[in-house]
C-alpha cells in the first residue's frame, strides 16, 4: 500500500494557500507515527506525501489469526499473531541518506528502511523500551538508548548485510556491543568526527561522555533534572544542548570537560528537541499537560541566540496547540515541527541563520482526513537533504 496525497501551507494570515519554489526547499522529511506505527514520507520540494512505509504485521496467513498488515499498526498491535512494530518512535538517517533507523519503542525494535526505494531491509530486537538510534559519524553502527534498562546496544550497520535477503530479517543488522551506562539512557549525540559519545537519561539526573571508539566512560556530570530525554551536540562541537522535559528547562555544557555554560534555563513545561540553524537553537515547548479547563493547551517554540545564549523569539498562539515535539531542518532554511497530541505538522521558514526576526510561520501541513490518516502521533522528524 502506498499513500499519496498533497499539502497545501494555509497562510496564518490569510487562510489562503502559500505557493513556495520548488527548487527552494528540496529534500525528504520522515515523520515517524507513533500511534500508527508508520513513517510519512515528504517531499519538501513540493510539499506532497509521497508514501507511507507501514510497519505492522506481515500479510495475512489463510486460516490463521495473523491480522493483516502492514498498515495496521493502530488497530490490530493488540490482537493475537500481530508479528508488525509497536509504538515507532525514534528517527535517525545514516550520513548518506541511505538507511533511515526507526526505533520501536514497545516491540523494542529497529527497523532499517531503504530510502530510495522505502522499503523494510530488516530489523534488530534490542532491550526493553528503546527509545532512539543515533547513528555514529561515519555510518558503520548506530548506538541505541534503551531506556526500560542501564545500557546502549551497538548495531553494525553494513548495507551488504542489509541487502543480503539469504539472511533472516533479523540478522542483518546484528547487535555487536552493549555499553553499560545510567539507568534510562535516552539519547546518545556524537561530535561530528565520531570521535566522542555523550548519553543523557529520562531516569537519572545525569549525563555521560564516552570515547566512542573504545566504548569506555571518560566522564559524568550530575544534571540538575532527572527527566532528560533529549540532547544534541552543537555543530561546531563545542556544546551540548539538554532539554529537561520533566521541569522544562535547558542546560548547556562545554564537550571538553562537561561544565556547565547554562543549568536549568526555563523554557516553558514539557520541553522537547532542538535543531539548530546557524548560531540559533530552536527548542520545541509542549506546553501544559492537557485538563478538563483547557483540553488543548498552547505549546511553543523558542529561538536562542546560542552567542549570547538569550531567547530572542517564540513562536506560539493557536497553530502551536497539540503538543510540539519533533523538529528538524531541510539545511536551507524549512524547518518541520511534529505536533505529538495534535496530529499535525507546522512549518517555519528561516531566513538569516543567524537572525531570528525575519524567520516566517509558514502554516500548517493540512490535506483530507483520508490522506492523512496515518499522521496521528507525529512524535519525531529527521530529513534527508
Amino acid at each position: 500500500m502506498k499513500t499519496v496525497s498533497r499539502i497545501t501551507l494555509r497562510s496564518l494570515c490569510t487562510g489562503i494557500a502559500l505557493t513556495l519554489s520548488s527548487a527552494a526547499f528540496a529534500g525528504t522529511a520522515y515523520v515517524a507515527n507513533e500511534a500508527t506505527a508508520s513513517v510519512s514520507v515528504i517531499d519538501t520540494a513540493s510539499n506532497v506525501i509521497t508514501a507511507t512505509i507501514g510497519l505492522g504485521s506481515d500479510p495475512a496467513i489463510a486460516g490463521t489469526p495473523q491480522p493483516n498488515g502492514p498498515y495496521n499498526g493502530e488497530t490490530d498491535h493488540h490482537k493475537a499473531f500481530y508479528n508488525g512494530h509497536a509504538d515507532t518512535h525514534g528517527l535517525w538517517l545514516t550520513p548518506d541518506g541511505s538507511t533511515l533507523l526507526a526505533t520501536n519503542r514497545l516491540s523494542s525494535t529497529v527497523v532499517a528502511i531503504d530510502t530510495a526505494t522505502n522499503t523494510v531491509m530488516g530489523y534488530t530486537p534490542v532491550g526493553r523500551e528503546p527509545h532512539l538510534a543515533t547513528v555514529r559519524p561515519g555510518g558503520r553502527e548506530a548506538w541505541v538508548a534503551v531506556r526500560g534498562e542501564d545500557y546502549i546496544d551497538v548495531l553494525k550497520l553494513d548495507r551488504a548485510l542489509l541487502f543480503k535477503s539469504t539472511l533472516r530479517r533479523t540478522a542483518r543488522m546484528p547487535v555487536v556491543a552493549s555499553i553499560g551506562t545510567m539507568n534510562g539512557p535516552s539519547m546518545v549525540s556524537f561530535t561530528s568526527d565520531g570521535r566522542y559519545a555523550f548519553v543523557v537519561s529520562g531516569k537519572e539526573n545525569r549525563v555521560d561522555k564516552f570515547d566512542a571508539a573504545k566504548r569506555t566512560r571518560l566522564a559524568s556530570q550530575a544534571l540538575p533534572a532527572n527527566f532528560t530525554p533529549f540532547g544534541l551536540v552543537t555543530p561546531d562541537n563545542n556544546e551540548l544542548y539538554l532539554v529537561h522535559k520533566g521541569t522544562g528547562t535547558l542546560s548547556i555544557l562545554r564537550t571538553s570537560d562537561l561544565g556547565f555554560l547554562v543549568q536549568g534555563m526555563p523554557l516553558g513545561a514539557r520541553a522537547n528537541h532542538v535543531f539548530f540553524v546557524g548560531r540559533l537553537a530552536y527548542i520545541t515547548v509542549g506546553g501544559a499537560n492537557p485538563s478538563s479547563a483547557d483540553p488543548d493547551p498552547q505549546g511553543k517554540v523558542v529561538v536562542l541566540d546560542r552567542s549570547t545564549r538569550t531567547i530572542v523569539r517564540e513562536f506560539a498562539g493557536a497553530e502551536f496547540t497539540g503538543e510540539p515535539h519533533g523538529i528538524w531542518g531541510t539545511g536551507d532554511g524549512k524547518l518541520y515541527v511534529g505536533h505529538e497530541r495534535g496530529n499535525k505538522v507546522t512549518v517555519i521558514l528561516t531566513g538569516s541563520p543567524d537572525n531570528a526576526a525575519d524567520d516566517l510561520l509558514a502554516g500548517t501541513v493540512t490535506d483530507t482526513l483520508e490522506q492523512l490518516a496515518f499522521l496521528k502521533k507525529p512524535i519525531d522528524i529527521v530529513v534527508k537533504p
